[in-house]
């Protein structure tokens, strides 16, 4: 049904997604590539199992996201659910991610890495910006970033988190060279900082094409990252 991005025959999901193949698996669900048959445009269906240990995280992830429009952020356009499964319906994205840019083509050029930098941080500010307190996304990868058409979009929210909220959970996770320090400890406070810790960290990493050392002085990064141009 679907399996390495083949047909998955005629099914219709609430009566007006034609889903087309598989385009992802996660740790907690597949994503669908759909048609939405009357307006004739695609989306992109993400399908979790209620009975998955990630079904919480995937519903907290869901309505955070609905409430949020950026153009640096994908578009949700419907949460559906059957007894077994919850559906998310958002924007699809054609585009490569950070990661796979960079392994591909090696350092970027200063203009470009600051082009995308400019365009994360106005993602970034209005996360934290955003609402009655701040929302920490708590991921900042290259992974978890795509360049469509040139437009940063910043993907994946399931560590994002409101402030309050954050610093209650006695478990954290990161992306190692990209976490702030705090990440590695439940004793630290978690705040604003700690995304901007990791847009530096991605600076580094646009600019040398070198995963950053979880073990290297802000200083340092600085030094080493400007030492090629």
């Amino acid at each position: 049904t679907g399996e390495g991005g083949g047909s998955i025959g005629n099914t219709i999901l609430s009566g007006k997604y034609q889903l087309c193949r598989v385009i992802g698996r996660g740790r907690t669900g597949t994503v669908y590539l759909a048609l939405h048959r009357e307006l004739e445009e695609y989306r992109a269906i993400k399908v979790v199992a209620k009975s998955s240990l990630g079904y919480e995280a995937f519903r907290k992830e869901a309505l955070m996201l609905k409430e949020l429009r950026h153009p640096g952020i994908p578009v949700i356009y419907d949460i559906e659910e059957d007894e077994e499964h919850s559906y998310l319906v958002e924007e699809y994205l054609q585009g490569d991610s950070l990661n796979s840019l960079v392994s591909r083509q090696g350092p970027l050029t200063r203009c470009t890495v600051l082009r995308y930098v400019i365009q994360l941080c106005g993602v970034v500010y209005y996360l934290h910006s955003a609402g009655t307190e701040p929302i920490l996304h708590l991921d900042l990868q290259p992974k978890n970033l795509l360049v469509c058409h040139e437009n940063l979009k910043l993907i994946d929210f399931g560590q994002a988190e409101r402030l309050s909220k954050a610093n209650r959970s006695r478990q954290r996770f990161g992306t190692v060279g990209f976490a702030a320090p705090e990440l590695y400890s439940c004793e630290k406070r978690l705040d604003e900082r700690t995304d901007i810790y990791a847009i530096g960290a991605l600076l580094f990493y646009l600019a040398t094409g070198e995963y950053p050392s979880s073990d290297t002085s802000p200083a340092m990064l600085g030094l080493k990252m400007w030492s090629r141009e």
